[in-house]
């Protein structure tokens, strides 16, 4: 199995490279004993076998559990619980199996002597690198229960950007099947029961009729072709997309660039950043593995390799508000608060303040964007169901007017 490592050496230096080894823990081992303090680590052979925790572990948990556990544990810890006595609290208190599992599991290795961090990194499919170097600065400046309680707050606020998203996006999508579904019925069911009546006319029909009649053809010979076909390109898509570098670049960039929406999810994820590294800075982590740690919790790849290239450029001495300046993802804007929070020694202030901004226009920006889809919605479902109707209607009235004369 081969793995492709970030490390940071005896001098303080950033350093990568790939390294082959029977399984993650006998990769790890290997790097600490070369004298590296490992960053992060990721498999890059394909999988004949998935862990047995992903099977196991379903995107909800994901999004569930480590904020239920940095709430709960900040709180006890605060109060002066022991961490061992708050994770059996906290076991005792998780309702879901799973849940309980994985708390019992960290219970029980924190009771054998493994610290909390050491423990996290066994369910990487639910605790990400985020979530367990902040612990770790947390154990080793002895704050965990206020690192807890940044961490408690970040996915919170991550929870409710994803939940306004939602939200915004439901109702038009509702909207949007069941016109495809109306639109499909009519089309496929009503309007060839209509069009027969024409056919026995032996008539000129009018171009509307002609296009509905050629689209009825089409719908009802080829549909399940075109279903299937369509149905295997998106699945090629998507395979290319996640499988390969290139077409994940290629979706990455397209996704920025896109119109209207690639300016919001750019906002989203400026935001993400300021929010991350100000949490993180906030903890004690340091800044260069901040910005490794960062970088591996960006989806955008165009977006980590820009962290990426940052970390590099701090690591040979460069201010991170340099840095930014240097990449084209984040505006002068962002740079200019950096300088700002590394002038007046208030960087982590400077970045939550920029993380505030940009989540505050990209809440905006979605509520615009809400209120703009469902007229569109409303009025495309419009033009299609005038279309069928006139395109009816019309042959009506010739029909009518020969009975007439």
């Amino acid at each position: 199995m081969n793995f492709k490592y970030y490390a940071i050496n005896s001098a303080g230096k950033l350093e990568n490279g790939y390294i082959q080894a029977d399984g993650e823990l006998t990769a790890k081992n290997e790097i600490k004993n070369r004298g590296l303090y490992l960053v992060s680590i990721k498999e890059t052979s394909k999988r004949g076998e998935k862990n047995k925790n992903r099977f196991l572990l379903s995107f909800g948990l994901r999004q569930r559990l480590p904020l239920q556990l940095a709430q709960q544990l900040a709180s006890l810890l605060k109060g002066g619980v022991p961490l061992f006595q708050a994770l059996t609290i906290i076991t005792n208190q998780v309702e879901g199996e799973k849940e309980k599992q994985i708390i019992s599991y960290l219970r029980d290795e924190v009771k054998g002597g493994s610290s909390l961090s050491e423990a996290l990194k066994a369910h990487p499919g639910v605790f990400d690198n985020l979530f367990i170097y902040s612990v770790a600065a947390g154990e080793k400046t002895g704050a965990l229960d206020t690192i807890l309680k940044y961490q408690a707050d970040l996915l919170e606020s991550r929870a409710a950007i994803r939940g306004k998203i939602k939200v915004a996006l439901t109702y038009p999508m509702i909207m949007a099947c069941v016109g495809v579904g109306v639109v499909t019925f009519l089309i496929t069911v009503v309007v060839p029961m209509v069009l027969k009546i024409f056919d026995r006319a032996n008539q000129k029909l009018p171009l509307p009729t002609q296009i509905l009649m050629a689209i009825t053809n089409f719908v009802n010979s080829y549909l399940f072709i075109f279903a299937l076909s369509l149905g295997l390109a998106l699945f090629a898509f998507y395979r290319w997309i996640t499988r390969n570098p290139k077409g994940k670049q290629f979706w990455d960039n397209f996704v920025l660039g896109f119109p209207v929406f690639g300016k919001l999810y750019q906002m989203i994820l400026i935001s993400r950043f300021a929010k991350i590294m100000g949490t993180l800075l906030k903890s004690g982590v340091h800044m260069l593995q901040s910005l490794i740690v960062v970088s591996s919790t960006m989806k955008n790849s165009i977006v980590a390799d820009a962290v990426i290239k940052m970390s590099k450029m701090v690591e040979r001495g460069s201010d991170l508000s340099i840095a930014l300046r240097e990449t084209s993802i984040f505006p002068p804007y962002v740079a200019d608060m950096v300088s700002v929070g590394e002038s007046s020694g208030n960087l982590e202030e400077m970045l939550a303040n920029v993380s505030d901004h940009y989540e505050t226009n990209a809440n905006q920006k979605i509520a615009a964007l809400t209120s703009m889809v469902e007229p569109l919605i409303i009025v495309i479902l419009g033009v299609v169901v005038f279309f069928i109707l006139a395109s009816i209607l019309l042959p009506l009235f010739e029909m009518n007017k020969l009975l007439v004369k």
